[in-house]
């Protein structure tokens, strides 16, 4: 064999030497790439997906179904401004019809707890008026003075009992709707404290008891048979 053919073999397996290698190499690379790759259950464990985005993903009318529910809650927790005074109105219904034609407040005789709770209440007041009601009428809210100058289970002027509805209109009108309370407290103007019913001869008591602070109107019922 000639030098010239030795050399030729040498160079043909050096470079059968070199592809085989790159080819190694390649292959090497394709499976440490594959075996690199995140495994999908390893990497939803590192990465969680929200419901949210899976129903944007797979299931879009589910998730239409999902945001018109959020948003139906939403409503439900925030009302509307219409709704809000809806509530409101039948609120102030209510206590409107309380105060001039329930049970209770038809009841003129007997003493008992205050109708009345509001504002002007406390229970310094409460005490008093409890003393005031026995000494005064028994507890009798139809009764008139025999002078005919004093009325109801608190013996009132009607010059008094038309200044309380006065006293009275600001606070009612929140309670009962300006338009209710305006009304009511018109009617009551124009009649004797005796003929009103219980919770609005209560609420004028302690109005005028706490009007300028707290027992503040006493002296209205400064006399009597005994001190109060």
């Amino acid at each position: 064999m000639s030098a010239s053919t030795t050399e030729r073999r040498a160079r043909l397996g050096g470079l059968l030497a070199v592809a085989l290698l790159v080819a190694t190499s390649a292959g090497s690379a394709t499976v440490t790439s594959a075996s690199a790759a995140p495994d999908p259950a390893q990497a939803s464990h590192a990465e969680p997906v929200s419901p949210a985005r899976l129903m944007r993903a797979e299931d879009p009318a589910s998730w239409r179904d999902a945001a018109v529910t959020v948003s139906a809650a939403t409503v439900q927790r925030r009302p509307s401004r219409a709704a809000a005074r809806q509530a409101l109105a039948v609120q102030q219904a209510a206590f409107t019809r309380f105060t001039t034609s329930s049970k209770a407040t038809r009841d003129m005789r007997g003493v008992e707890k205050s109708l009345y709770r509001g504002r002007y209440y406390n229970a310094s007041s409460e005490t008093k008026r409890l003393c005031i009601v026995k000494r005064e009428s028994e507890a009798h809210y139809d009764v008139v003075n025999p002078s005919h100058r004093y009325f109801g289970a608190y013996q009132v002027s009607r010059a008094l009992a038309k200044g309380a509805t006065w006293m009275m209109l600001k606070e009612h009108k929140k309670l009962m709707g300006a338009s209710a309370a305006k009304k009511v407290l018109s009617r009551l103007r124009g009649k004797p404290m005796n003929t009103w019913p219980r919770y609005w001869q209560d609420a004028a008591f302690h109005t005028i008891m706490n009007y300028r602070g707290t027992l503040s109107g006493a002296s209205h019922w400064a006399g009597g048979r005994w001190h109060c």
